[in-house]
């Protein structure tokens, strides 16, 4: 028999910096992140309206769950390839030691996920083919539906266990306790509120884009109506966020106190305050939107404008620096620690508490409040669909950005509030492969001589 050494491949790891494996990771993932989300939002929308097409029967309706339809079919393929493309290439060839220590732990949830994607394939690419036979029963269409959006919900449940885990590790090898990590739920919560309103601002951005460049009456008047849809969807739901992202920095304070402390007062305080920025001006721009598209359909509504003005102010005070520096260690090690009006670094009306927190307080009352009275005027017929003007699609437009900027900023301040760890207080960011080659093509595992003990049959 042959010597097993020589029957291995020779594993050489990848000629690449620790810091371009880390960038390329990041931008790969970020970018994955606005297609999973999509996916998800988008299976719950899809199920929901072509409900309603039918219990309402509503071809508008039913049209717009079609053409989500499309759209998740299309966004699935590159999103897909770039999730297999992570595993295949970046986490095995880049990161092999953290991704087989990984799978080791988290066997059974990847499973599961792997599972989960198996069938979303074949649950999407069924609806999008047959989504006009499946609508002579279209009980069974919307059973479909339904049938995704679990799916998704399992699949992103699952994902989660593992960036959980990641960051607060408790339970390796045992999936119950996995399930009852200190900061799943709320992650789970935080991610699936965050996807419904990231797929209705990309819903508010492509109305947005249509009004502009709508060219006839139906094409006016499908494209407002769809800018209602995504606002509202949008605003509603963006405005749970701050409630559930206050329980999970809770839990990451009192279970991962070091990148509680990076997100809030360390490296990574700057892109926490410009996440406040973007949240103002979401719910700003989408509360602007509101009240001069009810203003444009010739009714006057003094709720919203206060709603609109509360929400600018809300804005001003959440992104104001708490201070002069780009951290609090700077702050001390400047020996600054007082007020700017006493000649330090601090600005006390920045402070989280109570200052950010009442602004986090006016955000959601006047959002709901702000969608609570557009949807009551929708629902009185209020509104003539196809008369909303410009200055409301650019509201839109900017919203949607927004939202997709946010999210990929909240993608940015999980992963790198555990640094230097990738999994915290276990495994440091460069604790993998030595990315240099070897300086001679030794054996393969790992230089061992061969010996009788390794010769099959000798």
């Amino acid at each position: 028999m042959r010597d097993l050494l020589t029957l291995a491949p020779h594993l050489t790891p990848v000629s690449i910096s620790t810091g371009v494996a880390v960038a390329l990771v990041g931008v790969l993932m970020l970018l994955h992140i606005q297609f999973a989300g999509f996916q998800q939002g988008g299976a719950m929308l899809v199920t929901l309206f072509d409900f309603l097409g039918m219990v309402r029967k509503d071809e508008r309706q039913t049209r717009f769950a079609h053409g989500m339809v499309k759209s998740m079919a299309i966004a699935f393929a590159f999103g897909g390839a770039l999730a297999i493309f992570a595993v295949m290439i970046l986490f095995t060839g880049l990161w092999s030691h953290f991704w087989v220590k990984l799978l080791r732990i988290m066997f059974w949830p990847l499973v599961i996920e792997a599972g989960a994607f198996a069938l979303e394939i074949m649950a999407l690419y069924t609806l999008y083919v047959g989504w006009e036979r499946l609508g002579r029963v279209r009980p069974l269409r919307i059973g479909l539906g339904l049938v995704l959006t679990i799916d998704l919900f399992v699949q992103m449940l699952m994902i989660n266990v593992v960036a959980s885990y990641m960051l607060t590790p408790v339970g390796a090898f045992n999936l119950p306790l996995l399930l009852i990590n200190p900061t799943l739920i709320p992650l789970e919560v935080h991610r699936l509120i965050g996807n419904v309103a990231f797929v209705g601002a990309l819903i508010a951005i492509v109305a947005g884009v249509r009004m502009l460049r709508a060219r006839t009456p139906e094409q006016r008047s499908y494209a407002d109506w769809m800018g209602a849809v995504g606002a509202a969807t949008a605003i509603s739901f963006t405005a749970l966020q701050p409630l559930v992202g206050w329980e999970y920095a809770k839990e990451i304070q009192l279970h991962a106190y070091a990148s509680w402390y990076t997100m809030m007062l360390g490296g990574l305080s700057v892109a926490f305050l410009f996440q406040m920025f973007l949240l103002g001006l979401i719910l700003t721009a989408g509360i602007f939107y509101f009240w001069r598209r009810v203003r444009t359909g010739g009714l006057r509504s003094p709720t919203l404008a206060l709603c609109a003005v509360l929400s600018l102010g809300a804005w001003l005070l959440g992104s104001t620096p708490a201070s002069l520096a780009w951290s609090y260690e700077q702050v001390f090690a400047a020996n600054a620690n007082v007020p700017i009006w006493n000649g330090g670094l601090l600005i006390p009306f920045g402070q989280m508490i109570p200052w950010k927190l009442t602004a986090l307080v006016t955000f959601t009352f006047v959002s709901i409040t702000a969608v609570t009275v557009f949807l009551r005027e929708v629902s009185r017929d209020h509104l003539r669909w196809g008369e909303a003007r410009r200055h409301q699609a650019l509201a839109l437009i900017t919203m949607g950005v927004a939202v997709s900027l946010i999210m990929a900023l909240m993608g940015f301040i999980r992963e790198n509030g555990r640094g230097p760890f990738l999994i915290t207080n276990h495994m440091l960011v460069n604790q993998q492969q030595n990315f240099r080659p070897p300086a001679n093509n030794g054996p393969a595992l790992g230089g061992i001589p061969a010996g009788p003990s390794l010769i099959l049959g000798g």
